[in-house]
């Protein structure tokens, strides 16, 4: 029971997220949109919404600043993104691949 009362936060989080990024200028939640795709091909499990709702509190604070997207996001947007998601390594599901590598390695060298 515990496992459907975290998914059923999850989902509730993720919604309260796509609401309060409509509230946005239309190209902060575009910017937001183009990261959450992008992103999303590299979580594998874990407190991810913890990624997105830390980006939706940076544009609500740019918004607020009338700071533009790239004063944002800056001249690369994959770098940007890559730079916040190492934020969150246990999230990624290539961190947990990279991990399991070097453990298959160590093992293999203690043989």
């Amino acid at each position: 029971m515990k496992w459907y009362k975290k998914m059923r936060n999850e989902k509730k989080r993720y919604k309260d997220y796509l609401k309060a990024k409509e509230e946005f200028p239309k190209e902060y939640g575009q910017a937001l949109t183009a990261l959450d795709h992008y992103m999303m091909n590299f979580v594998g499990s874990g407190d991810f919404m913890g990624i997105f709702e830390d980006l939706l509190q940076l544009f609500a604070d740019g918004a607020a600043e009338g700071r533009s997207i790239s004063e944002l996001v800056g001249n690369d947007p994959v770098k940007f993104a890559d730079e916040i998601m190492a934020e969150y390594p246990e999230v990624l599901w290539y961190s947990k691949t990279r991990k399991k590598l070097k453990n298959e390695f160590e093992r293999i060298e203690d043989k």
